[in-house]
């Protein structure tokens, strides 16, 4: 058994954390442009090696969306219905893309009201028009909505649809769009084929700006990874939905805090045979568990493509306190990634948790990492869910960990830890600063693991599994902190 990464950061089982290593300065024989953060996730490229916590006061539409275009990944909560879950993944998929294929249409017959309704549930500004045979014959946008309540009650569509569509051939390349949506001043640009049939959509605002780094599929539309439960759905309408649910999803997110358990592994089993989206398994804490999960379990071999790791670490999470078990993120990593090594390189693996400042990610891919994944980071942005408060004159916004009784109430998540559990929460709710926009905070993380890479004489992720760390007395600790300095009063 390989013991490269844990001699780094343990011996005699002691469990370090991101605060009691050092990465060693190294050779830097590049130039700080030349720098590679990109890494894999399965058959999936991302140029910023850094994923947004699958929790309901850090990653719904918005971050994912924001976290795709900027290069890295948001992975949607679980805790809400499957009807919203569709809802978040649709919105997302349907996002800055060059060509939308899943088209909202309507029928010229239709009411007014209906148009509105999808309007505002599908967050889209327009519907094409098709008839009943499925040719394109109108386009309906917001600002066809008629301004009386009665004419949006009784009102059909074919009176207030513009008939003549601007449109667009099929293969058609993007300056062509571009050029037809300037000249008649459209934001929506239907694809239709000589037969008179809707085949796409493209949309101003997915064309006019570029994200070079965005985290793509191969069709070009934002990758979208979601949290699932490893417990299989019970009733036909709940599998229907997670049917539904797959069609959107690049990767399913099993999120529970301790994976190693008969019942959750046994039920991921058979979620991997009924969906057909990617998998990261997760979270684990020790090689004997990835050993465990990568050469006793019959998983769908070509989709199971992580491991997430980590338990305890989070600024929100009580569960190593309430219950005395905990595998911290650095601790975690370096263990699991000697499984990888030892029995599938071709899993990624993504340290979950614990990092406090931003000097925190190179070590984590230091002991073995191929992404990272937090929720502290994200909480304070404005692409986070909820309202932005005032407390003592300071902005802020709740951030709670998915084990406080504010989150397990809502009887999505009971799953998640121990099953039956109703009294121990294993987390708490509070407020985090009001941090302004994700991209100034992922701004931040980027400088951080790319200065530190270049200290460290790694050009690349890959290179910094091969840099040598240390442990850090606590007086080294307090020495590497600022110290000495006289207050202000």
């Amino acid at each position: 058994m390989s013991e490269y990464y844990r001699n780094k950061v343990h011996s005699n089982e002691l469990i370090a954390t991101f605060d009691d290593v050092l990465i060693l300065p190294g050779f830097t024989d590049f130039s700080p442009s030349q720098v590679d953060l990109s890494s894999k996730l399965g058959k999936y490229n991302l140029n910023l090696p850094i994923i947004s916590s699958a929790m309901d006061t850090v990653t719904e539409e918005n971050m994912a969306i924001s976290m795709a275009l900027h290069g890295g990944l948001g992975v949607l909560h679980r805790n809400c219905s499957y009807e919203r879950q569709l809802e978040m993944c649709r919105i997302v998929k349907r996002a800055r893309s060059f060509v939308i294929d899943d088209v909202a249409t309507i029928n010229p017959n239709a009411k007014v009201a209906k148009a509105k309704f999808m309007m505002e549930n599908y967050n889209i500004s327009g519907i094409v028009v098709t008839n009943d045979e499925k040719k394109v014959c109108g386009i309906f946008t917001k600002r066809d909505i008629p301004f009386f309540e009665q004419d949006i009650k009784s009102g059909a569509i074919k009176d207030y649809m513009t008939k003549d569509v601007i449109s667009i051939t099929p293969g058609a390349s993007r300056e062509e769009a571009l050029k037809i949506l300037y000249d008649s001043r459209k934001e929506k640009l239907p694809i239709i084929d000589e037969d008179g049939f809707l085949k796409g959509l493209i949309t101003k605002k997915d064309l006019a700006p570029e994200f070079p780094l965005a985290s793509k599929d191969e069709e070009g539309h934002l990758l979208c990874g979601m949290a699932l439960s490893p417990r299989f759905p019970e009733s036909s309408h709940s599998q229907n939905l997670l049917k539904e649910i797959d069609k959107y999803v690049d990767i399913f997110f099993i999120d529970v805090a301790d994976f190693f358990k008969k019942d959750d592994i046994e039920g991921t089993v058979k979620l991997m045979k009924f969906l057909d989206s990617d998998f990261v398994l997760g979270n684990i804490g020790t090689y004997q568990a990835a050993e465990y999960l990568m050469t006793k379990v019959d998983f769908v071999e070509e989709r199971f493509i992580g491991l997430k790791v980590g338990m305890g670490s989070g600024s929100i999470c009580t569960t190593s306190q309430q219950t005395g078990v905990g595998a911290p993120t650095l601790f975690a990593t370096a263990h699991v990634a000697d499984a990888i090594q030892d029995y599938n390189p071709h899993l990624s693996l993504i340290a979950d948790g614990g990092f406090k400042n931003p000097g925190d990610l190179p070590k984590a891919f230091a002991v073995g990492a191929d992404l990272m994944m937090s929720g502290h980071f994200f909480a304070g942005t404005e692409e986070s869910p909820g309202f932005i408060d005032t407390i003592a004159g300071r902005k802020v916004k709740v951030y709670r960990g998915m084990g406080s009784k504010e989150a397990r109430t809502s009887g999505y998540i009971s799953d998640r830890y121990v099953e039956g559990s109703k009294m121990l929460t294993e987390g708490v709710s509070n407020y985090v600063p009001y941090v302004g926009d994700v991209l100034g905070v992922l701004a931040t993380l980027k400088e951080g693991l790319a200065n530190g890479m270049i200290y460290a004489g790694a050009g690349s992720i890959n290179d910094m599994k091969k840099v040598t760390l240390g442990i850090v007395s606590v007086v080294g600790q307090r020495e590497t902190a600022t110290h000495d300095l006289i207050g202000k009063y």
